[in-house]
């Protein structure tokens, strides 16, 4: 009886084993019933922001159709991203590459418009896009606002997307707003671009908000 155990037990381990190591890079972030969830079009959000703080981070996922040089175009197309993405009331690339994306926002954040620049760089295997904020440009109520796109192709025209975005504000007078502009950013605006992107790339790069 114990050796039947033993091999049973050993047996669910090399299945586990080969499940985990079956998992893509993004879908391994995610538990068999919300990976069942982002397959069946919705989107996954995960957050961790205390209450009180004027720092967080949030991350969603989703299922986007289409190839990964198309997602970039999207993501690299910024003279339109008014079109198409929330909260954005200007945007102003300050230095763009194949590789690399220096470029300046401005948000609405309700009580203020933010402004910062992030720099932006895809991974050589462009499967992800990592950003940080440029510290040698003016910013305003940002102490950090970091993150990444990261990719993972289901199957030919299937993409697996994670957007991150860890966030410290600086708000000053205005500090007892920060939990609630964090949360926010982490809970709606970060499903919103993950919609966005997805129906802007489905789309062909044609769809645009509704204002």
């Amino acid at each position: 009886m114990l050796r039947r155990f033993f091999w049973l037990g050993l047996l669910m381990a090399v299945i586990l084993a080969a499940s985990t190591a079956l998992a893509g890079p993004v879908s391994s972030k995610l538990t068999p019933e919300e990976l069942a969830k982002v397959k069946a079009g919705q989107i996954v959000v995960k957050n961790n922001i205390q209450n009180g703080s004027e720092k967080g981070y949030g991350v969603a996922y989703g299922i986007m159709k289409g190839s990964v040089d198309d997602f970039w175009k999207v993501i690299f197309d910024y003279s339109h991203y008014l079109e198409f993405y929330p909260r954005l009331e200007k945007v102003t690339p300050v230095s763009v590459t194949a590789s690399q994306a220096i470029v300046t926002f401005d948000m609405d954040a309700t009580i203020k418009t933010m402004t910062y620049t992030t720099v932006g760089t895809i991974d050589a295997d462009r499967m992800g896009m990592t950003w940080v904020l440029d510290m040698n440009r003016p910013h305003k109520f940002f102490k950090a606002n970091d993150g990444h796109w990261k990719l993972e192709q289901l199957e030919p025209g299937v993409i697996l997307a994670e957007y991150l975005v860890s966030v410290s504000l600086d708000l000053g007078p205005f500090s007892g707003m920060a939990t609630k502009i964090v949360n926010s950013m982490a809970k709606d605006d970060l499903p919103d671009v993950i919609n966005c992107t997805r129906k802007r790339l489905e789309s062909g790069g044609t769809w645009k908000r509704t204002k």
